[in-house]
């Protein structure tokens, strides 16, 4: 079975014509009356049905036609995922990255990198929360993935974008808005807003309050970081959000926490990942970027390079 003889199989039932088949094709009509013969004869079954004057195909055709389209689409995407181990190629990336990275930290790298790649396209999607940002790298349906968690949780396949300390955020007035830091243990009778369950967030802070001897009221969970800072203002509750992600908002009181609440910001990619030349260009440019402190409102490490 060959490429060409599925690709004039595919026309022909589109058209429904030999003779036009081999003029869109730019072949003779008898070339593609061979090509088609063959496939039946290779399969054992008449896929075209040549009594009317329109061809029309059998079951069998109708049945082998779904194939046919299929493997043509798979051959399209694999010549378009090749095209990405070519140098200078237009190509695209594919960036997976949980709720609140993408309006707070990366903007300016988004735009950076574009003027220096113009010809690689970044495909940004944003997913509810880190695990589910790796599970689709790991399938394959991402090529990197920004992660935000605990060192604890540190992967051989990825680079350490930043560590960022996490703020208490309370509305003003509030009984302990007068504290520089707060412990857990103040928190036994708050009301909180938090990000859903599987985020960094809401399981740090959760394991946080059992340690200090309570459960947490957990009045509401979102992934709009927006609509948590608003609630925070307005007196709803109180949250734990990245320092990152507060930069100048005033429209609340921000105090530390004792002990400290870390989290890590992280570039992940599959350790099966064969990288091509744009995957290289990304990540170069990423660790570069992060070398030079380009990233605001965290505090940047410098991780050591590693071979891909």
């Amino acid at each position: 079975m060959e490429f060409r003889q599925l690709e004039y199989f595919c026309t022909i039932s589109e058209l429904e014509n030999f003779t036009r088949t081999a003029k869109v094709l730019h072949v003779s009509q008898p070339s593609v009356t061979k090509a088609i013969k063959s496939l039946e004869g290779e399969l054992g079954l008449t896929l075209i049905d040549r009594s009317q004057k329109h061809v029309t195909l059998t079951e069998a055709g109708r049945a082998f036609l779904i194939h046919a389209r299929r493997i043509m689409q798979d051959a399209e995407l694999a010549k378009q995922d090749m095209m990405r181990f070519c140098v200078g190629s237009r190509g695209t990336i594919h960036f997976g990255v949980p709720p609140m990275f993408e309006a707070y930290l990366f903007p300016e790298f988004f735009k950076d990198f574009r003027e220096k790649f113009p010809n690689t396209l970044l495909d940004v999607q944003e997913f509810r929360d880190s695990d589910e940002v790796r599970e689709r790298v790991d399938v394959g349906d991402l090529d990197f993935g920004v992660t935000f968690g605990s060192d604890e949780e540190a992967q051989v396949h990825e680079f350490v974008i930043m560590h960022d300390d996490m703020s208490l955020c309370l509305p003003f007035g509030h009984p302990l808005a007068e504290k520089e830091r707060v412990t857990f243990a103040d928190l036994s009778h708050e009301r909180f807003i938090l990000q859903p369950p599987r985020t960094y967030q809401y399981r740090e802070v959760f394991a946080r309050c059992i340690e200090a001897g309570f459960t947490p009221d957990v009045m509401l969970t979102t992934s709009q970081l927006k609509t948590i800072k608003q609630l925070v203002a307005n007196g709803t509750g109180i949250s734990v959000l990245p320092n990152f992600v507060l930069g100048q908002d005033n429209s609340f009181v921000k105090c530390g926490l004792t002990p400290t609440v870390t989290a890590r910001t992280a570039l992940y990619w599959s350790g099966h990942k064969v990288f091509s030349v744009l995957d290289k260009e990304f990540l170069g440019f990423m660790k570069e970027y992060v070398k030079e402190g380009n990233f605001q409102g965290g505090r940047q490490d410098l991780p050591e390079d590693r071979q891909v």
